[in-house]
Protein backbone atom coordinates (compact mmCIF):
# COMPACT_ATOMS: atom_id res chain seq x y z
CA UNK A 1 0.00 0.00 0.00
CA UNK A 2 1.31 3.29 -0.55
CA UNK A 3 0.62 6.72 -0.11
CA UNK A 4 0.25 9.25 -3.15
CA UNK A 5 -0.77 12.64 -3.38
CA UNK A 6 -0.28 13.14 -7.47
CA UNK A 7 -1.39 10.98 -10.23
CA UNK A 8 2.27 10.94 -11.16
CA UNK A 9 3.90 9.70 -8.26
CA UNK A 10 1.50 6.41 -8.97
CA UNK A 11 3.22 6.57 -12.71
CA UNK A 12 6.47 6.60 -11.50
CA UNK A 13 5.88 4.04 -8.21
CA UNK A 14 4.26 1.07 -10.97
CA UNK A 15 7.06 2.14 -13.33
CA UNK A 16 9.53 1.02 -10.60
CA UNK A 17 8.18 -1.94 -9.61
CA UNK A 18 7.59 -2.99 -13.11
CA UNK A 19 4.90 -5.63 -12.88
CA UNK A 20 1.62 -6.92 -14.12
CA UNK A 21 -0.78 -6.81 -10.92
CA UNK A 22 -3.98 -4.99 -10.35
CA UNK A 23 -4.34 -1.45 -8.86
CA UNK A 24 -6.54 -0.33 -6.68
CA UNK A 25 -7.47 3.85 -5.85
CA UNK A 26 -9.12 4.39 -2.32
CA UNK A 27 -10.07 7.50 -2.24
CA UNK A 28 -11.04 7.69 1.40
CA UNK A 29 -11.45 11.50 3.34
CA UNK A 30 -10.43 11.50 7.23
CA UNK A 31 -13.57 13.09 7.61
CA UNK A 32 -16.07 10.81 6.50
CA UNK A 33 -18.30 8.33 8.72
CA UNK A 34 -16.36 4.87 8.53
CA UNK A 35 -12.84 6.57 7.70
CA UNK A 36 -11.18 6.40 10.91
CA UNK A 37 -11.63 2.26 11.10
CA UNK A 38 -10.38 2.40 7.24
CA UNK A 39 -7.30 4.05 7.82
CA UNK A 40 -6.61 1.82 10.73
CA UNK A 41 -6.68 -1.08 8.24
CA UNK A 42 -3.94 0.62 6.00
CA UNK A 43 -0.84 -1.56 7.95
CA UNK A 44 -2.46 -4.65 7.58
CA UNK A 45 -3.19 -4.07 3.78
CA UNK A 46 -0.20 -2.97 2.73
CA UNK A 47 1.35 -6.50 3.58
CA UNK A 48 -1.92 -7.90 2.69
CA UNK A 49 -1.57 -6.91 -0.81
CA UNK A 50 1.96 -8.07 -1.61
CA UNK A 51 3.22 -7.58 -5.08
CA UNK A 52 -0.01 -9.57 -6.82
CA UNK A 53 -1.83 -5.77 -5.58
CA UNK A 54 -0.60 -2.09 -5.36
CA UNK A 55 -3.18 -0.22 -3.06
CA UNK A 56 -2.49 3.80 -3.37
CA UNK A 57 -4.40 6.37 -0.81
CA UNK A 58 -5.59 8.93 -2.29
CA UNK A 59 -4.29 12.50 -0.86
CA UNK A 60 -1.74 11.01 1.18
CA UNK A 61 2.13 11.45 1.96
CA UNK A 62 4.55 9.41 3.73
CA UNK A 63 7.17 12.32 4.11
CA UNK A 64 6.44 15.17 5.84
CA UNK A 65 9.38 17.28 4.30
CA UNK A 66 7.95 16.55 0.35
CA UNK A 67 4.61 18.67 1.67
CA UNK A 68 3.54 21.50 -0.65
CA UNK A 69 0.24 21.51 1.00
CA UNK A 70 -0.40 23.41 4.22
CA UNK A 71 -3.30 21.90 5.38
CA UNK A 72 -1.93 18.26 6.19
CA UNK A 73 -2.93 15.88 9.07
CA UNK A 74 -0.75 13.50 10.64
CA UNK A 75 -2.69 9.77 10.27
CA UNK A 76 -1.24 6.34 11.70
CA UNK A 77 0.61 5.23 8.23
CA UNK A 78 2.53 2.27 7.49
CA UNK A 79 4.93 0.40 9.91
CA UNK A 80 4.13 2.89 12.76
CA UNK A 81 5.21 5.96 10.77
CA UNK A 82 3.20 8.60 10.28
CA UNK A 83 1.39 9.72 6.84
CA UNK A 84 0.01 12.70 6.06
CA UNK A 85 -3.21 13.90 4.73
CA UNK A 86 -4.30 16.91 3.15
CA UNK A 87 -7.97 17.75 1.46
CA UNK A 88 -6.14 20.22 -1.15
CA UNK A 89 -3.84 16.85 -2.14
CA UNK A 90 -7.43 15.06 -2.66
CA UNK A 91 -9.47 17.21 -4.13
CA UNK A 92 -6.19 17.87 -6.68
CA UNK A 93 -6.12 14.31 -7.66
CA UNK A 94 -9.64 14.05 -8.02
CA UNK A 95 -9.80 16.53 -10.15
CA UNK A 96 -7.32 15.16 -12.46
CA UNK A 97 -8.66 12.22 -12.39
CA UNK A 98 -12.05 13.19 -13.73
CA UNK A 99 -10.54 15.17 -16.41
CA UNK A 100 -8.49 11.77 -17.31
CA UNK A 101 -11.60 9.40 -17.30
CA UNK A 102 -15.33 10.10 -17.39
CA UNK A 103 -15.36 8.92 -13.90
CA UNK A 104 -16.99 11.45 -11.24
CA UNK A 105 -16.23 11.53 -7.40
CA UNK A 106 -18.82 10.29 -5.72
CA UNK A 107 -18.16 11.98 -2.22
CA UNK A 108 -17.94 9.17 -0.19
CA UNK A 109 -15.30 6.35 0.21
CA UNK A 110 -14.86 4.68 -3.22
CA UNK A 111 -12.51 2.05 -4.52
CA UNK A 112 -11.23 2.04 -8.54
CA UNK A 113 -9.87 -1.07 -9.56
CA UNK A 114 -8.33 -1.31 -12.50
CA UNK A 115 -4.75 -2.95 -13.72
CA UNK A 116 -1.27 -1.78 -14.70
CA UNK A 117 0.15 -2.24 -18.20
CA UNK A 118 4.03 -1.89 -17.98
CA UNK A 119 4.50 -3.63 -21.43
CA UNK A 120 2.18 -0.44 -22.64
CA UNK A 121 2.53 3.43 -23.38
CA UNK A 122 0.32 3.84 -20.51
CA UNK A 123 1.46 1.87 -17.32
CA UNK A 124 -2.22 2.63 -15.87
CA UNK A 125 -4.67 0.71 -17.84
CA UNK A 126 -7.88 2.26 -17.08
CA UNK A 127 -10.13 0.29 -20.37
CA UNK A 128 -12.48 -1.79 -18.11
CA UNK A 129 -11.88 -0.04 -14.90
CA UNK A 130 -14.52 -0.89 -12.07
CA UNK A 131 -16.03 1.78 -8.98
CA UNK A 132 -17.06 0.76 -5.44
CA UNK A 133 -19.18 2.91 -3.20
CA UNK A 134 -18.47 1.37 -0.05
CA UNK A 135 -20.51 3.38 2.58
CA UNK A 136 -23.44 2.64 0.11
CA UNK A 137 -22.41 -0.68 -0.23
CA UNK A 138 -22.46 -1.22 3.40
CA UNK A 139 -25.59 0.25 4.10
CA UNK A 140 -27.58 -1.73 1.72
CA UNK A 141 -26.02 -5.24 2.80
CA UNK A 142 -23.99 -5.05 -0.58
CA UNK A 143 -21.16 -5.62 1.13
CA UNK A 144 -20.57 -7.01 5.62
CA UNK A 145 -17.60 -4.68 5.88
CA UNK A 146 -14.81 -3.25 4.46
CA UNK A 147 -12.26 -5.75 6.12
CA UNK A 148 -13.90 -8.46 4.64
CA UNK A 149 -14.33 -6.58 1.18
CA UNK A 150 -10.93 -6.10 0.78
CA UNK A 151 -10.13 -9.44 2.20
CA UNK A 152 -11.93 -11.02 -0.44
CA UNK A 153 -11.11 -8.64 -3.17
CA UNK A 154 -7.64 -9.45 -2.66
CA UNK A 155 -8.00 -12.96 -2.48
CA UNK A 156 -9.51 -13.20 -5.71
CA UNK A 157 -7.15 -10.88 -7.13
CA UNK A 158 -4.21 -12.99 -5.83
CA UNK A 159 -5.46 -15.94 -7.16
CA UNK A 160 -6.16 -14.40 -11.30
CA UNK A 161 -2.69 -12.82 -10.85
CA UNK A 162 -0.94 -16.25 -9.90
CA UNK A 163 -3.35 -18.12 -12.45
CA UNK A 164 -1.88 -15.67 -15.22
CA UNK A 165 1.81 -15.82 -14.13
CA UNK A 166 1.85 -19.98 -14.45
CA UNK A 167 0.16 -19.72 -18.26
CA UNK A 168 2.46 -18.15 -20.91
CA UNK A 169 -0.43 -18.04 -22.97
CA UNK A 170 -2.06 -15.67 -20.43
CA UNK A 171 1.05 -14.13 -19.47
CA UNK A 172 0.05 -10.74 -21.95
CA UNK A 173 -3.52 -11.36 -21.72
CA UNK A 174 -5.88 -8.60 -19.61
CA UNK A 175 -6.90 -9.33 -15.82
CA UNK A 176 -10.67 -10.18 -15.78
CA UNK A 177 -11.57 -7.73 -13.27
CA UNK A 178 -15.09 -8.00 -13.39
CA UNK A 179 -14.75 -11.05 -12.03
CA UNK A 180 -12.64 -10.50 -9.65
CA UNK A 181 -14.94 -7.59 -8.39
CA UNK A 182 -18.05 -9.95 -8.58
CA UNK A 183 -16.34 -12.85 -6.59
CA UNK A 184 -15.20 -10.77 -4.03
CA UNK A 185 -18.61 -9.11 -3.49
CA UNK A 186 -20.17 -12.33 -3.22
CA UNK A 187 -17.80 -14.01 -0.95
CA UNK A 188 -18.73 -11.09 1.40
CA UNK A 189 -21.94 -9.69 0.80
CA UNK A 190 -24.61 -9.67 4.06
CA UNK A 191 -27.73 -9.67 1.68
CA UNK A 192 -28.89 -13.44 0.16
CA UNK A 193 -29.34 -11.99 -2.93
CA UNK A 194 -27.62 -12.38 -6.35
CA UNK A 195 -24.64 -10.39 -6.93
CA UNK A 196 -26.29 -9.62 -10.76
CA UNK A 197 -29.08 -7.95 -9.07
CA UNK A 198 -26.43 -6.12 -6.89
CA UNK A 199 -24.42 -4.47 -9.66
CA UNK A 200 -27.82 -3.38 -11.12
CA UNK A 201 -27.52 -0.42 -8.44
CA UNK A 202 -25.63 1.89 -9.80
CA UNK A 203 -24.61 3.95 -6.86
CA UNK A 204 -23.02 0.88 -5.49
CA UNK A 205 -21.41 -0.61 -8.30
CA UNK A 206 -20.19 1.66 -11.65
CA UNK A 207 -17.84 0.23 -14.72
CA UNK A 208 -15.81 2.38 -17.39
CA UNK A 209 -19.31 2.31 -19.21
CA UNK A 210 -21.54 3.62 -16.62
CA UNK A 211 -19.98 7.06 -17.50
CA UNK A 212 -20.34 7.31 -21.27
Amino acid sequence: MFAVNTYEEIIKNERRLNERHIIILLFVRPSLIGAEKIIAEFNYLHYNSGKFCSIYAVGYTNGESEWSYADYQAIDGVDGLNWYYSDQAFVDFKDKLENRLKWKYSGEIELIVLQSNPEGRDILNFENYLVLDVNHGIKNGYVESFPRLMESLLRTSRKEVEVTQTSRSLQKSKYKLTEIVLVAINDCKKVPQPVKRIIKDRLFYRTSKSYS
